[in-house]
């Protein structure tokens, strides 16, 4: 299976990359997408899906095998599981995702606050639902657009919009409850 996805990458070093992540993660993302699926062969069909998305997206990658890219790993992993969930049982949508964001509310500036006091909003991110937690560190920590974010979750580009919104709606309440002034 390895050969097929480095049939995909072009460069030499990404390809080394490539397989480097495939040895450390592939046992991690098979317990991930269990963990979510409870079946052994709907779980391998999210881990192939995920190392397709990860093949696409290899030069996101600096470090092939470091807490950075675990948690990136680990997003997409769960995030392609729950969208087999999804197509197996419809009814299983964890929210609304048809909820319009109002426009008029203004947003903290998340790499400002990041900058200010990194740790503790690092746990509050941790803290938040796994979907809005993990649009949130798609979008500010590891740079990928809506449409990119969209792209790797399976899911709208509006959809990924609102995870975000909502996402640092919830992040600002928590930083205005831990006494953070917020403009």
């Amino acid at each position: 299976m390895l050969a097929l996805y480095l049939a995909m990458i072009d460069s030499p070093s990404d390809k080394e990359k490539f397989a480097e992540i495939y040895g450390a993660y592939k046992e991690l993302m098979f317990r991930v997408a269990m963990s979510v699926l409870h079946s052994a062969s709907l779980a391998e069909e999210a881990v192939q899906e995920s190392f397709l998305k990860i093949a696409k997206n290899i030069s996101r990658f600096s470090e092939p095998v470091c807490s950075k890219s675990a948690s990136f790993i680990v997003i997409i992993v769960r995030n392609t599981a729950i969208d087999i969930l999804r197509k197996e049982n419809p009814s299983a949508t964890p929210f609304d995702e048809n909820i319009a964001a109002p426009q008029s509310l203004k947003m903290p500036d998340i790499g400002e606050v990041i900058y200010n006091g990194a740790g503790q909003v690092a746990e509050m991110i941790s803290s938040l639902d796994k979907i809005y937690g993990d649009a949130l560190k798609l979008r500010y920590i590891y740079g990928f657009s809506s449409a990119e974010i969209a792209e790797l979750l399976g899911i709208s580009e509006k959809n990924a919009q609102m995870r975000i919104y909502r996402a640092k709606a919830f992040l600002r309440k928590k930083l205005e409850e831990a006494g953070y002034e917020i403009q």
